[in-house]
């Protein structure tokens, strides 16, 4: 009976670890995210069923395509997170443009740029991070490879940091610090000296 209870709490401990293990594994680092290739589609519906939405992810290593349908309106966003300049090409209606980053989008009506970005952001948290199924931290999960997207378009589009296959991977997970002006002390006005009369008794002055 001894052997048989030491057997059962030696596989739990075993299986225990091997979960723990695998979880390990799984979690993708930002290399794993960069060099992965893989697509996905998240689809849900809408006004009782009668349409549906669509987000379809494709990643082939540095090229990035992301399909977005929306009742009527459809939009393709191809974007090479290994190229320069900064853009990306949005393809409308059928009419395909090209849109350079410019600089840090403080608000969507800043440029064309910052408004696709700003549309692209929100289909893959709206949409992407919130339906697809599946743990986030594994690539293989629909879930993992949205956030992969979300993270290294976020760091290329939203930061300006250009990606490479041949040199360490920028860790995506952190996020550049935002600096607060630093309070210049200004001097403290230099009040004029007081001049004190002189109230002391003088000696009169004597006729010669």
């Amino acid at each position: 009976m001894s052997c048989l209870k030491f057997s059962l709490v030696a596989y739990f401990i075993l299986s225990a670890g091997l979960v723990f293990s695998e979880d390990k594994v799984e979690k993708f680092t930002s290399n794993d995210c960069l060099m992965s290739k893989f697509d996905t589609t998240i689809e849900r519906g809408e006004l009782w069923g009668l349409m549906k939405r669509v987000l379809t992810i494709k990643k082939d290593v540095c090229q990035i395509s992301v399909f977005n349908k929306k009742k009527f309106f459809e939009t393709d966003y191809k974007i090479d997170i290994c190229r320069e300049p900064i853009h990306m090409k949005v393809t409308v209606r059928g009419s395909l443009d090209v849109h350079k980053r410019s600089g840090k989008c403080e608000s969507k009506t800043q440029s064309e740029f910052c408004d696709f970005w700003s549309q692209l952001k929100s289909e893959l948290e709206d949409q992407g991070l919130i339906f697809a199924q599946g743990e986030r931290e594994k690539i293989s999960s629909s879930h993992g490879k949205v956030f992969c997207t979300y993270l290294l378009l976020n760091k290329y589009l939203g930061e300006g940091v250009l990606f490479s296959k041949y040199t360490d991977t920028e860790n995506i997970y952190l996020e550049k610090l935002k600096t607060s002006p630093k309070k210049i002390k200004m001097p403290k006005n230099e009040t004029s000296p007081v001049l004190k009369e002189d109230t002391s008794p003088q000696a009169p002055q004597g006729r010669f």
